[in-house]
């Protein structure tokens, strides 16, 4: 799993992403991981659940990479619900 910096900020969880030898930030809403990878509400849980689906978020994230866009923290790449 090439994830760095996983981090839950409550109503969003955010990582790193690498893709094509950059490193791309990525935010995942918490509505996003309830409804599909079963994070509960508490300290953790988005954590949690992303420890557990990694893979198919990750997955998720690169299809929706643009070519061209300059990822960054400001600027992340951002999967919510209707990304899955």
């Amino acid at each position: 799993m090439d994830s760095s910096n996983v981090e839950d900020h409550g109503e969003w969880l955010s990582f790193g992403l690498t893709h094509a030898g950059k490193t791309i930030p990525v935010r995942i809403s918490r509505e996003a991981m309830e409804e599909f990878f079963g994070a509960a509400s508490g300290p953790d849980s988005l954590k949690k659940a992303y420890e557990l689906d990694a893979e198919m978020i990750h997955a998720r994230a690169v299809d929706l990479v643009v070519a061209g866009v300059a990822y960054t923290p400001d600027n992340p790449l951002v999967l919510k619900v209707e990304d899955f």
